[in-house]
C-alpha cells in the first residue's frame, strides 16, 4: 500500500527567482534567448584578448574535468581543455 497525502501548489516562479537572485546552483544561461546569445557572442568578439584572458583563472585537463566543479577561492571561470 502506497502512502496518500493532501495535494498542495507551489510557486515554481517565485522559487526560480530566489535561486537565481541569490545566485544559489544555477548552472549555465537563465532566461536567455538567442538574441542574447548573438550579442554575447559579439560582445566577446570584440573584447580585450588579454582581458578576456584573465576571465580564465582556472584550467583542468580532460582527464581531470571533474575537478573543474570544486571551486577554488580565486576561481572566475574554470574552462576544460580537451
Amino acid at each position: 500500500m502506497s502512502p496518500t497525502g493532501r495535494r498542495t501548489t507551489v510557486d515554481g516562479g517565485a522559487i526560480n527567482r530566489e535561486i537565481v537572485l541569490q545566485n544559489d546552483a544555477v548552472v549555465g544561461s537563465v532566461n536567455a534567448n538567442l538574441r542574447h546569445y548573438h550579442q554575447a557572442a559579439d560582445a566577446l568578439a570584440q573584447a580585450d584578448l588579454s582581458w578576456l584572458e584573465r576571465m580564465i583563472t582556472r584550467r583542468v585537463p580532460l582527464e581531470r574535468a571533474m575537478e573543474a566543479f570544486s571551486p577554488q577561492p580565486d576561481d572566475v571561470k574554470v574552462v576544460i581543455e580537451l
